[in-house]
């Protein structure tokens, strides 16, 4: 499929195209062909095989006709109708059911149309003026149904037609009941209402395709809108220096884990994590290299997620949070211990040779604060933010580079 821009371009041709007072053939280019037919086509042959039946219904309903005029050729026409031309159009009209291939479709329908009108002017071949006449009509018929009715492809509409007026020109040739001059006249009327049928047919594909058109681009259109939407959401939950969700992202996504959790009666873990020394590094080494450091810990960060549903935000400066649902305080002392070796591993950004070189001591290090609670109605998700906090300042006090836990709080369901 091509990128939407393309997209874009190529139906705007086609609706300036098409919506032009010039003739022009009703097809697309390939691509966009394909997915017309891949739009409609399903449509388009529950709709035939419905019509389909309704025609065929039609001609045999010309047995009453052919009882009260045709007399002894009542059995020839009883042979011809019901035992060879209805079964075949009806095996034609099944094969809609199928969704056969665009060609294979139109051509199907094609046929049975042209089998039809040519049935009819065999039975009614040299009998008399009025069956002259009758087949005429019923010919017209024909050309009416095919190209107004079931509004056969602009092409094949030409090429039903094409062979109905060949067999009709034959029919009036071998007629011995009309006049050169009945003949000219039978044969005018026939081409002039075969070319109005067109003209209405080409009308008719011309603007089944331009609303087709116009429908897409609306589709294209609102695609675009939608996915620059979800862009601007995006940009305005997210942190613009680490890419991690913002402080107003986090509020959202911590309300709803905590709704979740009241909900199924999971745990739900918090871990504070705040780079060590960060003040000093910003001081020594310029906000920009500070900026630097923020981004590579959040990288980090996004990479010690375990889950889909774990989330991770920078909550302000230095300080970032992340959220485990369904996590048990193991399970997220586990992880908040793997970021801060993530952390001293992967080391701080280089430095730019223009810049003082690090101090011996100077190593990267984060301090995490783990709590754990089972949420329950009535609880304020603030306090047990506010415990992995606290546990985030004792890991501080206690030498940094360290997970320190919440102590247990009874009342709010966390963990030790």
């Amino acid at each position: 499929m091509l990128p939407s821009h393309d997209n874009i371009e190529l139906v705007n041709l086609q609706i300036r195209r098409l919506s032009s007072l010039r003739f022009c053939w009703p097809t697309f280019p390939r691509s966009l062909e394909q997915r017309f037919e891949a739009d409609t086509s399903d449509r388009r042959c529950r709709r035939l095989w419905l019509e389909g039946l309704i025609a065929i219904a039609l001609f045999d309903l010309f047995l009453i006709a052919d009882y009260f005029s045709a007399g002894d050729n009542f059995r020839r026409a009883l042979v011809v109708r019901l035992l060879i031309v209805t079964p075949l159009c009806l095996i034609v009209n099944a094969s809609m059911l199928q969704k056969p291939s665009p060609a294979v479709r139109e051509t199907s329908i094609a046929f049975g149309s042209g089998i039809a009108g040519l049935t009819q002017l065999y039975l009614e071949s040299n009998r008399s003026a009025a069956s002259t006449a009758y087949a005429q009509l019923a010919v017209l018929a024909v050309i009416l149904f095919a190209n107004i009715v079931m509004r056969l492809r602009f092409p094949y509409a030409i090429m039903t037609s094409l062979a109905m007026l060949a067999g009709d020109v034959l029919f009036l040739r071998a007629d011995v009941t009309q006049t050169k001059q009945e003949e000219i006249m039978g044969l005018g009327m026939i081409f002039a209402i075969t070319l109005i049928t067109l003209v209405a047919n080409y009308s008719a594909n011309r603007e089944e395709r331009l609303n087709y058109l116009l429908g897409f681009r609306d589709e294209i259109l609102v695609k675009d809108l939608n996915r620059l939407n979800e862009q601007l959401l995006r940009r305005s939950e997210s942190d613009a220096l680490t890419g991690l969700a913002n402080r107003h992202a986090f509020d959202m996504q911590f309300n709803e884990l905590w709704r979740r959790a009241v909900v199924s009666t999971t745990a739900l873990s918090v871990i504070v994590v705040d780079v060590d020394h960060f003040k000093q590094l910003n001081d020594r080494y310029g906000h920009l290299y500070g900026d630097e450091v923020l981004r590579r810990i959040g990288s980090l960060l996004q990479q010690a997620l375990r889950a889909k549903d774990d989330f991770a935000a920078r909550f302000g400066g230095e300080e970032f949070v992340i959220l485990l649902p369904a996590t048990h305080q193991s399970s997220a002392v586990h992880v908040a211990e793997r970021i801060c070796k993530m952390v001293e591993l992967a080391g701080f950004p280089p430095l730019d040779p223009s810049q003082t070189p690090y101090d011996a001591g100077t190593v990267a290090t984060v301090s995490c604060g783990v709590a754990t609670a089972y949420p329950s109605m009535g609880e304020l998700p603030q306090r047990l933010l506010d415990a992995a906090d606290k546990a985030m300042y004792q890991a501080k006090r206690e030498g940094r580079n360290r997970v320190a836990c919440a102590p247990g709080q009874a009342e709010l369901g966390i963990t030790a």
